[in-house]
């Protein structure tokens, strides 16, 4: 089933919510309640959740961008100088397949683990990276919230329900 999860995640099936945007890792930017700004924006306003277009940290980037030192209010996000050396660059499959580990230690089957690790290489780089952000330093608890479903395993569930095609079922 996490080949689903994965797929509809991503936006390569249509049996996930489409509106999936990631929001843990290098960009984003946490903004009051449930709401995460994504890169190149930042928080204007943690009260009320409001996100604004522009930069005021390289925190507010995707980790191959820097925040414009010389630009003026609102900044930007621009690429960063190829000799800039301070960020190493992220291997996204090999992280999408570190985050099908971690789903494992959070209650995935073994054998939907080792279909996930094989999805990943026909991932492109961009669903690589978005999966991979919910396997980095995700609480096992936070993992359906971050792919966008209500469960991975059984144990994402209450009152003796099961989780069957990432939704709790029956019980109580």
């Amino acid at each position: 089933m996490l080949l689903a999860l994965a797929l509809g995640a991503l936006g390569l099936g249509c049996t996930m919510r489409q509106d999936y945007v990631p929001h843990k890792g290098p960009g984003f930017d946490h903004c009051g309640g449930e709401v995460f700004c994504s890169p190149g924006q930042h928080c204007a306003d943690p009260s009320l959740s409001v996100c604004e277009e522009g930069c005021l940290t390289d925190d507010n980037c995707d980790p191959s961008q820097m925040c414009d030192p010389n630009a003026a209010a609102p900044r930007q996000c621009i690429d960063r100088p190829t000799s800039d050396a301070e960020t190493p660059m992220f291997d996204s499959l090999a992280g999408c397949k570190a985050a099908c580990d971690h789903f494992l230690d959070c209650g995935l089957d073994a054998d939907e683990a080792a279909q996930c690790r094989t999805d990943c290489e026909g991932f492109t780089v961009d669903q690589q990276t978005d999966l991979a952000h919910c396997g980095d330093d995700v609480a096992c608890a936070d993992l359906p919230s971050c792919l966008g479903v209500q469960c991975v395993s059984t144990n994402d569930c209450q009152n003796d329900q099961s989780c069957v095609e990432n939704a709790c079922v029956g019980g109580m």
